[in-house]
């Protein structure tokens, strides 16, 4: 049976998966959004379900100030001796200057969704952190190591270092040793360890996350080499492939559907991923101890191959939030730190306490979840009584702070209360006329995105919308637009920021998301 890639669509990069117990486990990135890290959940590899974000506590993860993209890179998620371990980078700084300050972490847990152990600091050597464990009982801690010194380049991937750890304490002993420098591709990054008969194997991610991206394999009969390569297993570069930036991948076995490689990838519309980086899967077979994808190219097919038939779900075509429900908590996510406090939530309703701007890396009250379609709708119903200026709240569609489109209710001094359309790319902004609105009750807000177009409305009934600003060009809310950043995707947005008291409140309603 053939399932179509990707699985995990809309920013779901750096993907690590696991079997365990008769489940198929995957984790991703979530940078700066706050809880961190998706763990995904499937008993067919077939449907998967968002299950768990670990990092929903300060105690586990504080982003406060993190800039765009950084957070929480590469999540490594194994299973040893009855628990699951999750290894992930916190990186603070990153594209400032020459420097990357990334802190490895270590978190247990008997369950998939908890409750996680408190944090265990691990290095801060370098990123993409991972675990192997071996089959004599020992553990070892992976990670690619930065050298500020080369400034820019492949010279500041300086190579792959594997140290034995202790998992109770995470201590690392032993010498540290450097067993792998990379191939030709440059930037090696993204290392994981798997062991098959006589082999070690070492699957790093290479060639930068762009278009030139790729994942390679090398093995070695010994943890700590020396290592032989076979050069490239999967990339996209200088093809037409549907999936492109195909790499940093993780390898997984069952009995029932054999390997399996899960891997980061990216749908562009004019070169540009609007999505973000997604998570696909390819059918692995070996030959004369090396794997290759299963028709022995390297590149990339828009599906994954089951021995069995599988009766696949219907995707909801329209969702309507319940903000006290498990699915309102798991698909939204704040900025950076937990906005709970400044939140009150009803079956039927959201309030935010107005806190600091839509480009704050403090407290900013945003509630978002990811774009996850090319065609699709994102909606509220909205109460707000602005009473200066310094009163904002709407609907925001976004890459980042400085990368973003805004549709908000505020106030006029000439006008009362008015909605406003603002845009910004690389922090230059532009407002659009305001319209004066008036209402006694609600306004409703919706953006509509056909690919690379998208466009705000607003209504006072809910029936007769009326288009706000001109169409937008959702390609600048891309990875390959913006300037700074560049590892998320894009999402939609709840917002609202009270500059003069820090208290006014904005209630959202009806909020939905909807596949055109």
């Amino acid at each position: 049976m053939k399932i179509k890639n990707p699985i995990l669509t809309g920013f779901n990069p750096d993907p690590c998966i696991c079997y365990e117990k008769g489940k198929y486990y995957i984790a991703t990135s979530t940078f700066e959004t706050f809880p961190g890290l998706s763990i995904y959940e499937s008993e067919d590899l077939a449907n998967w379900h968002l299950v768990s974000r670990p990092l929903s506590e300060k105690r586990i993860i504080d982003m406060m100030n993190n800039a765009p993209s950084s957070g929480v890179w590469a999540p490594d998620l194994t299973y040893h001796n009855g628990k699951f371990y999750i290894v992930f980078s916190n990186v603070e700084t990153w594209c400032t200057g020459p420097f990357k300050d990334c802190y490895n972490y270590l978190i247990c847990a008997e369950d998939i969704e908890g409750p996680w152990s408190d944090p265990i600091f691990i290095n801060a050597s370098g990123f993409d952190a991972s675990l192997f464990h071996d089959t004599d009982g020992r553990s070892y801690f992976v990670n690619m190591e930065w050298d500020y010194r080369g400034l820019t380049g492949r010279n500041c991937f300086t190579g792959i270092l594997v140290q034995e750890i202790e998992l109770s304490t995470g201590k690392l002993f032993g010498e540290c040793h450097k067993v792998f420098k990379g191939t030709e591709e440059g930037f090696v990054e993204g290392p994981h360890i798997y062991k098959k008969d006589d082999y070690y194997y070492l699957f790093c991610a290479e060639g930068g996350t762009g278009y030139n991206h790729s994942e390679t394999v090398s093995r070695s009969k010994h943890i700590f080499g020396p290592y032989e390569t076979n050069g490239v297993l999967i990339t996209s570069k200088n093809t037409d492939a549907y999936l492109q930036r195909a790499g940093h991948a993780s390898l997984v076995y069952s009995e029932k559907n054999g390997w399996l490689l899960a891997h980061l990838c990216g749908r562009p519309i004019e070169g540009k991923c609007i999505l973000g980086r997604e998570t696909a899967l390819q059918n692995i077979v070996w030959k004369d101890d090396w794997p290759y994808l299963a028709d022995f190219s390297k590149q990339p097919r828009d599906y994954y191959e089951l021995k069995d038939e599988v009766q696949l779900e219907k995707e909801d075509k329209l969702i309507c939030y319940d903000f006290l429900s498990k699915q309102f908590s798991l698909d939204f996510q704040n900025l950076r730190v937990d906005m709970n406090p400044y939140t009150m939530k009803t079956n039927t309703s959201l309030t935010l306490i107005g806190k600091q701007s839509i480009d704050s890396f403090y407290l900013q009250n945003t509630w978002q979840r990811r774009q996850q379609h090319f065609e699709c709708e994102f909606g509220c119903q909205l109460s707000f009584e602005p009473e200066v200026f310094s009163h904002m709240a709407g609907l925001v569609y976004r890459y980042q702070e400085g990368d973003l489109y805004f549709l908000y209710a505020t106030y006029d001094e000439k006008l009362g209360k008015v909605l406003r359309l603002m845009t910004q790319n690389e922090y230059q902004t532009n407002l659009f006329e305001e319209i004066k609105i008036q209402y006694k009750n609600d306004i409703y807000l919706k953006i509509v995105v056909h690919f690379k177009e998208a466009q705000f409305y607003y209504s006072l009934d809910n029936m007769n919308y009326i288009a706000v600003g001109p169409a937008l060009d959702a390609t600048k809310l891309s990875d390959q637009v913006v300037k700074r950043g560049g590892f998320t995707g894009a999402f939609f947005g709840l917002h609202c920021a009270d500059f003069k008291d820090s208290k006014k409140t904005a209630t959202f309603r009806n909020v939905y998301y909807k596949i055109l």
